[in-house]
């Protein structure tokens, strides 16, 4: 990702995040909401995880990120204009490649129970959930119901 990449990578995941609707009560909380958006027009220039930019005639259009833990893929957004077209598949398996690459045994990624689609997204993948409950959300500050899912490699 270059520098020039950054306030798109951000944009991008924000409007995802909008995209998804009200999963939660808390997220029409607007200082949230901020709290949300600022994160992510941060996360492109503060991140030291492995980020891949999925673009489309030169065009940032989604975008992952691997960050904290070696087999747990953190991020997967996809712009809303470019949703359902394969994008975030392509991440996710670009993603277990590379952990399988690495000599993982499983990767993880996780989302909001309410998140319907990223759920079906993980499953169409090979993802099985392996967790459901309620989580601390730090840039949120909220407890949401979260689902955790794993795929094994090999």
């Amino acid at each position: 990702m270059t520098a020039a990449d950054h306030d798109m990578v951000g944009r991008v995941g924000w409007e995802a995040w909008r995209s998804t609707g009200p999963l939660d009560r808390g997220f029409a909380d607007p200082k949230v909401a901020q709290r949300v958006k600022d994160a992510f027009l941060r996360f492109p220039s503060t991140t030291n995880g492995h980020v891949v930019v999925a673009d489309m005639d030169g065009q940032v259009v989604g975008w992952g990120a691997r960050e904290d833990e070696p087999d747990y893929i953190s991020d997967i957004w996809i712009a809303p204009d470019f949703q359902r077209r394969g994008i975030g598949a392509a991440l996710v398996e670009h993603f277990c490649a590379v952990m399988g690459n690495e000599g993982l045994r499983q990767a993880r990624i996780a989302t909001h129970q309410k998140n319907y689609s990223a759920i079906a997204l993980y499953k169409r993948c090979g993802f099985d959930i392996a967790w459901q409950g309620m989580e601390h959300d730090s840039i949120m500050g909220l407890e949401l119901p979260k689902v955790r899912l794993r795929r094994l490699l090999f």
